[in-house]
C-alpha cells in the first residue's frame, strides 16, 4: 500500500505540538495527493521554576554579593589601618626612649662622670705614673727604625 510517516508539528505556540500521521501511496497520479491526516493534540506540562534560573536574579545575587565583599573589603583596610597606626606610636615611644638610653650611656661614659665616682668611692688618684714603652719584637731594617724615630 503505502508507506506511513510520523512527523510532529509545532502549530501555536511552543507548549502544544501536533502530531500528524501522513500516508503517502505509490502510483498517485491525481494533481492533488490523496492524504489522509489524523490530528492529535498534545500538550507539554510546564517547566518549573525550581529548575530555571532568571537572568535577573544572577545580577541580583552578583550585585549582593559585590556589595557584600566591598564591606568586607574596606572594613578590613580600616581595622589594618587600626593596627598601623598603633604600631606607629609603638615604634615612636621605642625610638624615644633609645635615644634617652644613648644619652644616659654618653653621660655614664664621660670622664667628669668617672672622676665623680671615683672620688665617690674613695679612690686616690695616682702619683707618679710611669709610661713602658713598647719594643717591637719583629727585627726591622735601619730604613724602617729611621722613619719610626
Amino acid at each position: 500500500m503505502g508507506r506511513r510517516f510520523n512527523f510532529l508539528f509545532l502549530w501555536g505556540g511552543p507548549r502544544e505540538m501536533t502530531k500528524r500521521t501522513v500516508v503517502i501511496r505509490k502510483k498517485s497520479f491525481c494533481w492533488q495527493p490523496n492524504i489522509k491526516r489524523k490530528t492529535q493534540s498534545t500538550t507539554q506540562p510546564k517547566k518549573s521554576a525550581a529548575g530555571f534560573i532568571n537572568p535577573v536574579f544572577i545580577v541580583l545575587a552578583c550585585t549582593v554579593f559585590s556589595g557584600v565583599f566591598y564591606v568586607y573589603s574596606i572594613n578590613q583596610t580600616a581595622t589594618k589601618g587600626i593596627a598601623i597606626g598603633q604600631a606607629e606610636k609603638e615604634i615612636d615611644l621605642e625610638k624615644n626612649e633609645n635615644d634617652s638610653l644613648r644619652i644616659r650611656e654618653a653621660e655614664v661614659k664621660s670622664l667628669y662622670h668617672i672622676e665623680d665616682e671615683s672620688k665617690n668611692m674613695n679612690m686616690v688618684s695616682a702619683q707618679n705614673v710611669v709610661y713602658l714603652e713598647e719594643v717591637p719584637t719583629v727585627a726591622y731594617s735601619d730604613s724602617q727604625t729611621k722613619i719610626k724615630k
